[in-house]
């Protein structure tokens, strides 16, 4: 045993040392002696001797190395004359090509049991084989990503967020695993949250409209409207889907910064992409002015062919900020056709809550009341909350939470937005027992403490020193119309004044 391991070992010297030996003879020519015959016997075929086996314990095994050493009667002797004598470099590859495969085969099994044993989800192919070495990553990933699945449903937060870093960490390709990082860091590291939804957004562009529209609706519950503004106006120049959302976007967040730079550059941008929205930074710019009889007339003229829903819904909407409530109603009557029911409705309430007028509004709330809840009525809902932040209305409320009490609506997934709709709707409307009440269930429906709602109930009460929404919005899953809602009632602080002004 110990004789073949040490010509073993001997076996790999040798295919590097006499190979090489023979080679430097080749090229030489006969001009130096031959390395591995014994230079006493005649130099002929099957009569001279090996030196180059004499070490061996069993001289036979040089064979694996030369194969020009053959039995004779006479012993082993080369099968070469001196001339002849050459090296087999295809036979030295052959062995340590072997030895290779057998090192790399070793490895691949010792790393796939050492990964099979933590538990990540990998296959014998995806160690073994180069091409497929992004899938150990990949399924590295999932691992943490199920890992922080697991953390989050028991409530250990820190833990979760770090199984989220690594899941994203070791394989960027991971949407899933970036977008939940994203969603998770928006109310603690919202600046680590931005770089990921920029990173999402650079590289998923075939999810781009997806990742935006999710990157928005963080944004604005921080209440950064810089950074909306920038988004939207990248969105528009790219023609994304739901151009009008974006726009609506653009106009709510420049409305909300100090400087008129970004609408300037886009009222006089050539790209082809903001063709149509043209008429609609003139406006903008208008009103910043306070050049308010210009842009009265600017939106009264022909509606442009492109986009001429959101220029309805432009035009009704700042109608109705400037307290021309008959000519909002009347260009809405005109173009309803254009709109879907949500905006029709919308536009509606506010135009007859601004101009006070009391029966007409009535009835469109009697319509929104009368829907059952289990069959479509719960978008009416969304928008009966939003109007009520802007426009309060106590008896309107009650009526509305009686409706929810009476028909028993779930308080699920699917429910979830209309609940913190009502919420905060209370508090707009000052109904403090039905905001304790509300606040109490919410806090209970959940499976860990929702103490923020504590905070919020504080908020709408006038309690905490300093009023900023933008404190809980981040948390609170509330529907996009009532997002905005909130920001009108309760604009940010340190916000510039925002024209028009609600009447």
């Amino acid at each position: 045993m110990r004789g073949w391991l040490a010509d073993s070992l001997r076996l790999y010297w040798a295919l590097l040392y006499w190979n090489l030996r023979k080679s430097w003879f080749r090229y030489r020519r006969g001009r130096s002696p031959c390395p591995c015959q014994s230079p006493s016997d005649s130099g002929r075929a099957l009569e001279t001797q090996c030196e180059a086996c004499v070490g061996w314990s069993q001289p036979g095994r040089f064979r694996r190395v030369c194969p020009l050493l053959v039995p004779t009667p006479k012993g082993l002797r080369c099968a070469a004359d001196t001339a002849e004598v050459r090296p087999f470099w295809r036979r030295a590859a052959a062995y340590y090509g072997g030895l290779g495969l057998g090192i790399y085969l070793a490895l691949v099994l010792a790393v796939f049991a050492f990964l099979r044993t933590i538990g990540y989800p990998v296959s014998i192919l995806h160690v073994g084989l180069p091409p497929l070495w992004h899938k150990v990553g990949q399924a590295r990933g999932w691992f943490f990503l199920h890992k922080s699945n697991q953390a989050f449903a028991q409530d250990r937060i820190p833990e979760g967020l770090l199984y989220l870093r690594n899941a994203y960490d070791l394989d960027p390709s991971n949407y899933v695993a970036g977008i939940a990082l994203a969603k998770h860091l928006q109310a603690g590291q919202p600046a680590r949250s931005d770089e990921v939804y920029q990173r999402l957004l650079r590289d998923h562009p075939q999810r781009r409209a997806g990742t935006a529209q999710e990157w928005f609706r963080a944004l604005l519950a921080r209440g950064s409207f810089d950074r909306i503004a920038r988004l939207a106006r990248g969105e528009l120049l790219a023609s994304s889907p739901g151009a009008a959302v974006w726009m609506r976007a653009l106009l709510y967040s420049t409305r909300r910064l100090p400087s008129d730079t970004l609408l300037r550059e886009l009222a006089t941008s050539p790209a082809p992409a903001l063709q149509s929205w043209r008429p609609v930074f003139a406006t903008e710019l208008l009103l910043r002015e306070g050049r308010l009889r210009e842009a009265r007339d600017a939106i009264t003229g022909p509606l442009p062919a492109d986009q001429a829903a959101f220029h309805v819904y432009y035009r009704v909407s700042l109608l109705t900020e400037m307290g021309d409530t008959f000519a909002a109603l009347d260009l809405l009557a005109r173009h309803a056709a254009l709109l879907d029911a949500e905006a029709n409705v919308t536009l509606r309430l506010d135009a007859l809550a601004a101009g006070r007028m009391k029966r007409p509004h009535q009835q469109v709330v009697d319509q929104l009341l009368a829907q059952p809840l289990s069959t479509g009525g719960l978008p009416g809902l969304k928008v009966l909350c939003a109007h009520l932040i802007r426009f309060p209305d106590p008896a309107v409320f009650d009526r509305l939470a009686e409706k929810v009490a009476r028909e028993n609506l779930p308080l699920d997934t699917e429910s979830a937005g209309v609940w913190f709709s009502l919420f905060c709707a209370a508090g707009a409307v000052d109904d403090r027992t039905r905001l304790h009440e509300l606040g109490f269930r919410l806090r209970n429906a959940s499976q860990k403490p929702f103490m923020i709602l504590s905070a919020v109930e504080a908020f709408f009460r006038g309690e905490l020193a300093e009023r900023r929404i933008t404190t809980f919005l981040p948390v609170l899953p509330l529907p996009l119309e009532v997002t905005y809602a909130l920001f009108e009632r309760y604009p940010l602080p340190d916000a510039p004044a925002v024209w028009p002004k609600r009447p």
